[in-house]
């Protein structure tokens, strides 16, 4: 078998970081498509950097990690930020996966949705996000059906609370104590399992979460 190319989505840091950095030492060619690939509020920048990725590396997995989040009352969130969370979480993975299907589904390859537990939760102080993500995860579960004849695997990873800048527009963060969230290795080595999985066989959907969950207010700095 040749040399596998992955496409892993906001690789800047956070769980698409830790997705590229495991499977760049698992020997794969890793397209670490960040904010300078393209701009994943803009479907004229998507359709031509993806069109080009699909020509050009013919990938045989696709990563969708980019993920955007602002928390707070529905009431007080800005048109502006609904908008975004819409692209950047439902759009944008929905357009990179038509773009580079083609050459996956030739390839008999994966297409992994970073979905999250508020996908199927209720969420207070988070009802556009979790509905952006009830979206993706709808949209893999549809895909799947879709596409499993070809041999093509498609999951829906739902990671619940992890130590990333997902939070940075909140006024909460993930726990620091042991065991009280997830870190974004943790999600990583869950798709490294999905990978693993023995030809013919698929997990479609996976829940991970800490054993506790907590949260903790942000210190602010006078």
């Amino acid at each position: 078998m040749g040399q596998i190319t992955a496409v892993v989505t906001g690789s800047t840091s956070g769980i698409g970081k830790a997705v590229a950095d495991m499977l760049e030492s698992r020997g794969m060619t890793v397209i670490r498509a960040d904010r300078s690939v393209a701009d994943l509020r803009d479907i004229d920048s998507i359709t031509k950097a993806y069109g080009q990725i699909a020509r050009t590396h013919k990938p045989a997995i696709l990563v969708n990690a980019a993920g955007c989040a602002y928390y707070g009352l529905h009431e007080n969130i800005t048109p502006k930020q609904i908008k975004e969370m819409c692209d950047v979480n439902l759009t944008s993975p929905l357009i990179i996966t038509n773009l580079l299907l083609p050459s996956i589904r030739e390839q008999k390859g994966t297409i992994i949705n970073i979905s999250s537990v508020s996908a199927v939760n209720v969420n207070t102080h988070g009802a556009a996000y979790g509905a952006t993500k009830a979206g993706l995860d709808s949209f893999g579960r549809s895909l799947w059906a879709e596409i499993r004849k070809h041999g093509v695997r498609v999951v829906n990873i739902r990671p619940d609370m992890t130590r990333t800048d997902l939070y940075r527009n909140a006024d909460f963060e993930a726990s620091n104590d042991e065991g009280a969230a997830l870190d974004p290795e943790d999600v990583a080595e869950a798709v490294a399992d999905v990978l693993d999985m023995e030809p013919g066989r698929v997990i479609t959907e996976m829940t991970i979460t800490p054993q506790y969950q907590r949260i903790q207010k942000k210190t602010v700095d006078l």
